[in-house]
């Protein structure tokens, strides 16, 4: 034995389930017709073909099944007993001659190079983007490939497996690799992720469309700060033009994230550009090492420059000092200036601090009513954060119900 057909391929696929005829009521996807041509990477033309002969010799019974995570029945394919026979036949063949057959019938356990070799220049960059991308994705939403080498559930989402993409990988080079990452940047524009595309942007090498996103999703990103969007930020060489704007979002994520190493190397990179706002963001840092006399010590200092960021500032920290009706009355002060401005942009910061300085005064049914406007003139981007402060409040004031409600919410 020195190859397998198609035919032989297949009936070595169909063995691997232990199915014969009408075993099972629920089977796998790898046994419709997609399913196949999948697995073996072989079109879905020639796996109509091959299983027609193997269906007319015997050897194969077609049958309307349940596939296991669908929610209609689908042609599937068992072997027969014959079918079988056949294919402990060539097992056994193969075993005698050495030959390891399980790379032809699983991408996972296919060499590297060998998968490689045997895709297309432009498969090979549907198939990397995919491999990049770091969840399911509607194969429908990917370019068309000329072989399935795309595999995918019954529900039409691709289906790679962390062996495949590593294996994918190793191969690629690295302008090969920033090209999927750019391509798959371009999946998420519409999708409604800023994260997402952040993250293959950078990866593709693309700074400066980096830096115009974070200037243009600022609040989006931190509303919503995570360690993955921290490690993306980390990596993040910002050009000079940009420092004003992007800088002050990577040392906001490392204070969150407790990256208090870089949240000093980046306050110092803004002092450079912007003494001011440099300053404000040193205020931000004792204020999470506890230190709220040094911040607003600090916050003082500071000229009417940036001054709604001052005033959040500020009263974050008096209300930490406990001095609660100074705090209040900052912020109504803020609030009147908003509306009188005819915007509702910033409202929603500022109902959240007014919380905070309620949360921090002991005063909860306070700080639900504040967290229940800011909601109101929140964007989307912005709600988990707001949902997820809601669960403490309402936890605080007695409401574990509603809390948890919120908290599935925040998810």
């Amino acid at each position: 034995m020195t190859r397998l057909t198609i035919a032989e391929r297949i009936l070595l696929h169909l063995s691997r389930y232990d199915l014969v005829d009408e075993d099972e009521f629920d089977i796998p996807w790898d046994l419709t017709q997609d399913g196949i041509a999948s697995s073996l990477r072989i079109t879905r033309a020639h796996s109509s073909i091959e299983l027609k002969k193997l269906r007319e010799c015997g050897k194969v019974a077609e049958r309307q099944k349940h596939i296991k995570g669908g929610g209609v029945k689908r042609k599937s394919y068992m072997l027969t007993s014959i079918g079988m026979e056949e294919a402990d036949r060539l097992k056994g063949a193969a075993e005698k001659d050495g030959i390891d057959i399980m790379p032809m019938l699983d991408m996972r356990r296919c060499d590297p190079r060998t998968l490689w070799d045997s895709v297309g220049a432009d498969d090979r960059d549907v198939l990397g983007t995919a491999c990049v991308i770091r969840c399911p994705v509607p194969r429908a939403e990917l370019p068309y490939t000329s072989r399935p080498v795309m595999p995918v559930d019954v529900n039409g989402m691709t289906a790679l497996s962390d062996i495949v993409k590593k294996n994918v990988l190793s191969v690629a080079n690295d302008e090969q690799i920033r090209r999927w990452h750019s391509a798959a940047s371009d999946h998420w524009l519409d999708k409604d992720d800023a994260q997402e595309r952040l993250y293959h942007l950078v990866h593709a090498g693309r700074i400066k469309d980096a830096c115009r996103l974070i200037a243009n999703e600022k609040e989006r990103l931190l509303y919503n700060i995570n360690d993955d969007l921290c490690d993306t930020l980390s990596m993040i060489g910002v050009p000079d033009r940009y420092i004003a704007d992007v800088v002050p979002v990577i040392i906001t994520a490392a204070i969150e994230s407790g990256n208090i190493r870089k949240a000093e190397e980046m306050i110092s990179v803004l002092k450079e550009k912007d003494t001011e706002l440099g300053l404000l963001y040193s205020a931000d840092l004792e204020m999470s090492r506890g230190n709220h006399s040094a911040a607003l010590s600090l916050i003082r200092t500071m000229g009417r420059t940036n001054r709604s960021e001052v005033i959040l500032r500020m009263a974050g920290a008096l209300g930490s000092l406990g001095n609660t009706k100074e705090a209040m009355a900052l912020l109504e002060s803020m609030k009147d200036d908003l509306i009188r401005s005819g915007t509702v942009e910033g409202l929603d910061r500022l109902y959240i601090k007014m919380a905070g300085v309620s949360s921090a005064a002991g005063d909860h049914d306070s700080s639900v009513k504040y967290l229940t406007k800011a909601l109101g003139v929140a964007g989307s981007g912005g709600r988990k954060k707001i949902y997820s402060l809601l669960s403490t409040s309402y936890n605080a004031v007695g409401m574990p119900n509603k809390a948890k409600e919120y908290a599935s919410m925040a998810q």
